[in-house]
């Protein structure tokens, strides 16, 4: 009889009966499916960061706690509040405001916020309309930086000092900055010189 016979056929011993194979499992392979490693967990794909509407909270706090209802996007009276696309991962389905389409034009009474039944946009003060984000001027795409006259952005920015001109080219002002996206909307250069990245809640 060949050593694979004798193997299937021989009795476990009580002390071995437990890590014995099976003969189905010996023949289908099982064996090795056994002594397997086991595959590590796939990690969930991390959200592209996006700008959304005025008081928005954190992040995490935000996707954990928006309805995707879209009473937001009925409320704004300008169109600037969107949903996200699938391609957007986790935040797919939830209101976004892309510049590039229509800029958030601030409203004083923050219609956005009053209309955010779950509450994952708040006004936290009375003072000022929540800013959204910050603009930063790609000078390599900035046809102002590049040489050309052009003011479009500090133009059509809505608050004064937030886009200044040094020797003809815009600087942004951070702290002043809404992220409104304006400045973006209307950048006439090749490829959009700027960019509007949400400001960072925790």
């Amino acid at each position: 009889m060949s050593w694979l016979g004798r193997l299937l056929q021989a009795p476990a011993t009580p002390a071995t009966e437990a890590q014995a194979l099976s003969r189905r499992d010996f023949l289908t392979g099982g064996f090795l499916r056994r002594a397997a490693p086991a595959q590590p967990a796939t990690r969930p794909r991390p959200a592209f960061p996006v700008l959304r509407p005025p008081g928005a909270v954190a992040e995490s706090e935000f996707l954990a706690g928006c309805t995707r209802c879209g009473d937001c996007i009925r409320a704004c009276p300008h169109q600037a509040i969107r949903l996200a696309p699938e391609r957007l991962r986790a935040a797919a389905g939830t209101p976004i405001i892309d510049p590039a389409e229509q800029p958030c034009l601030m409203c004083a009474d923050t219609p956005c916020i009053t209309a955010c039944t779950p509450g994952v946009l708040r006004r936290q003060t009375e003072a000022s309309v929540p800013a959204i984000g910050v603009a930063r001027i790609a000078t390599v795409d900035c046809l102002a930086h590049q040489g050309t006259t052009c003011s479009s952005c500090s133009e059509r920015c809505p608050v004064e000092g937030a886009i200044t001109l040094t020797n003809g080219r815009p600087q942004v002002a951070a702290d002043a900055c809404t992220g409104c996206g304006i400045c973006h909307h209307v950048c006439p250069a090749p490829r959009n010189a700027v960019l509007v990245m949400p400001r960072m809640r925790r």
